[in-house]
């Protein structure tokens, strides 16, 4: 008996323990992992929040850039972290995509993963390199149907929104391109400009800059309505391309398993930063829009994300590479 109460003593202080600690919660900084390599989208955004993530929860709030495999790597870093709340993980889209491509994932975006809050979101651009002489995408369409699979559409990696949203525009117009790859959207806005690449899909945001120094020309914008920072770009759905619009977006995500009340902090800590006067102007300045919501929403909506995805891969084929 004395032995049996002995036990359920010791595993009441633990328990006790733990809770005090999650409800002092955070005792040391805490990471933010994005997983691309530097200077991307995913970095922009996850800047986006850090000051005021810092300020309501009174310790440092780092980025850490862990890129690979279109976000792959970073994600499952994340989702196999210690679930105490000190790493991160700036997700989108591609969290999901990435996993979905796999045949034998590492982490299952269903289960592995928790969204806090949704902060901002950005459609994609078609966008043209300097050499390509199309001036429409009627005129990109009738050349790439008369040259199948003479023209190199490039991305920032396989399983991206950016590779899928050439995905799906082949799909929609019934053309044959070569996808090429880079390992990050640096090096993929490198090979357009230099000419190993034709087009490629980019998020307006990071596309904005070459679009505005007319190093690039952009054609379209993957999205339901024509972007404020870009009205004289039509939509794809304006030039009779339906059902392809893509919209990247970014969260703020958590391990499964991370205890509610340290949930809870952190969403206190991102709505601080999306609540900010300042924070819809800093959104504008990178050609994102502002799209917070919290915890239940960037649930349904994360749910709804990996339907889509799942079904998006599918219909291009590309399941499994």
């Amino acid at each position: 008996m004395n032995r049996a109460l002995y036990q359920m003593a010791v595993v009441a202080i633990v328990a006790v323990s733990a809770t005090t600690a999650f409800a002092q919660y955070p005792t040391k900084p805490i990471r933010i992992i994005s997983p691309a390599p530097p200077g991307g989208g995913t970095e922009l955004a996850a800047r986006l929040v850090q000051a005021g993530m810092q300020e309501s929860l009174r310790q440092p709030v780092i980025i850490e850039a862990r890129g690979g495999a279109g976000g792959y790597i970073g994600s499952d870093f994340v989702a196999k972290s210690p679930p105490d709340g000190y790493t991160l993980l700036l997700g989108g889209a591609f969290t999901t995509i990435t996993a979905t491509l796999q045949k034998n994932p590492a982490y299952n975006p269903r289960k592995d993963l928790l969204p806090i809050a949704i902060i901002s979101s950005v459609p994609n651009i078609l966008i043209v390199g300097p050499n390509l002489k199309a001036n429409s995408v009627a005129e990109l369409v009738a050349y790439a149907k008369t040259n199948p699979g003479k023209l190199n559409i490039g991305s920032n990696g396989v399983g991206t929104t950016l590779h899928l949203s050439g995905e799906l525009f082949k799909l929609r117009t019934g053309t044959d391109m070569l996808h090429i790859a880079y390992k990050g959207w640096a090096d993929c806005v490198t090979g357009l400009l230099g000419g190993q690449v034709d087009l490629m899909f980019d998020n307006l945001s990071t596309a904005l800059p070459n679009v505005t120094a007319r190093k690039t020309r952009a054609l379209a914008v993957a999205a339901f309505a024509r972007h404020r920072s870009q009205p004289e770009v039509p939509t794809l759905g304006e030039l009779g391309i339906k059902d392809a619009e893509v919209i990247s977006w970014f969260g703020i995500m958590a391990p499964a398993g991370t205890p509610q009340a340290v949930l809870e902090a952190l969403g206190r800590a991102v709505k601080n930063a999306a609540d900010h006067p300042d924070f819809p102007l800093q959104v504008a300045k990178t050609g994102m829009d502002a799209n917070y919501q919290g915890t239940a929403e960037a649930v349904k909506f994360w749910t709804a994300e990996v339907d889509k995805w799942e079904s998006v891969i599918k219909a291009a084929g590309i399941i499994g590479q």
